[in-house]
């Protein structure tokens, strides 16, 4: 059974625990682990929150997926860390003041499994609100946001004021959302039709995708939010220093 973690997505912790075993050598070399029903029913989930994980362990490189045979290991030990990013949410709200929200759309609608899945909802039987908003930075259109709130939340958002305040200034001031913690994954990717007509770039350019679930203090998700800005507009920096220990620190700014 899994051990799951309240304030990260079930997806994320069966990755840590099939990671865990790679490297410990429980799924050795070369080998072959089990396939997704079988992980599904160990961990009692949805075979696509395992195909989730998967995936996401194939992009680091510790599995390959052969059609027809399995999945199989291919890193037999840790061979890099990954980087986990800590910082304030006045410095991400800081970071989405600097854009201007327009074309935004607001709907109903029933969620992704994967979506489901990270706002802890019934899969198929739940409706989110979903908010579609193309940020400007000046004139051009930097950055695509697309939104899934519970809909207990989300009816109480309305287009004027997005178009006057960031989402996150929203869920603070005016609905008094009690912030707790934000998971949040970076990945490079590819636009697809509606993220290059949103961002006015062609389809299959790269863009750099964010995508993170918001908490409340009592570690409730309220927010699942993806964000597609555009590879020539944008990159990510991370600074570091080292303490009087020589121990290598993220700082913030």
């Amino acid at each position: 059974m899994l051990n799951h973690s309240p304030s990260l997505p079930l997806y994320h912790n069966i990755k840590s625990v099939i990671k865990k075993r790679i490297l410990e050598g429980a799924y050795p070399l070369g080998g072959k682990i089990p396939n997704e029903h079988e992980i599904s029913k160990e961990f009692g989930v949805h075979r696509l929150t395992v195909r989730h994980a998967l995936i996401l362990l194939v992009r680091e490189g510790y599995l390959q997926r052969i059609r027809r045979r399995g999945t199989f290991v291919l890193k037999p030990e840790k061979e890099f860390e990954e980087l986990e990013l800590a910082g304030f949410f006045d410095e991400l709200l800081s970071h989405v003041s600097k854009f201007k929200a327009k074309r935004i759309e607001i709907c109903h609608q029933t969620p992704p499994e994967m979506v489901a899945d990270r706002l802890q909802l019934e899969n198929g039987k739940a409706t989110v609100t979903v908010i579609k908003r193309v940020r400007f930075l000046g004139k051009v259109p930097s950055a695509y946001t697309v939104s899934y709130l519970p809909l207990d939340i989300g009816k109480k958002i309305h287009k004027k004021d997005l178009r006057q305040m960031p989402l996150l200034q929203i869920f603070r001031e005016k609905l008094k959302i009690p912030l707790g913690e934000a998971f949040q994954t970076i990945e490079a990717s590819i636009a697809d039709n509606d993220v290059a007509q949103a961002l006015e770039i062609f389809p299959g350019a790269q863009i750099l995708l964010i995508q993170r679930t918001f908490f409340t203090k009592y570690g409730q998700p309220f927010d699942f939010v993806q964000t597609f800005y555009r590879g020539d507009k944008f990159r990510y920096s991370v600074r570091f220093r080292c303490d009087d220990e020589n121990h290598l620190l993220l700082t913030n700014g």
